[in-house]
């Protein structure tokens, strides 16, 4: 289960093929609650992969002092 954080409020302008994609897709839940549910897996997978990415950078400098 995930943790409750707090909200806030914004006001943006998506084109509306996209709100249009996420009411589709949501249905009685809510495209708010979808687009929320979509951003922030998004958010952390670009964090991983910055993460995966350095990693990799420094295993292999330390390969290459061997």
């Amino acid at each position: 289960m995930r943790a409750r954080v707090s909200q806030q409020r914004i006001n943006i302008m998506p084109d509306v093929p996209i709100v249009e994609h996420f009411k589709a897709l949501a249905g009685e839940r809510g495209y708010q609650t979808l687009l929320n549910a979509t951003l922030g897996p998004m958010i952390e997978s670009k964090h991983l992969e910055a993460d995966r990415r350095r990693i990799i950078r420094e295993e292999i400098r330390a390969a290459e002092r061997l």
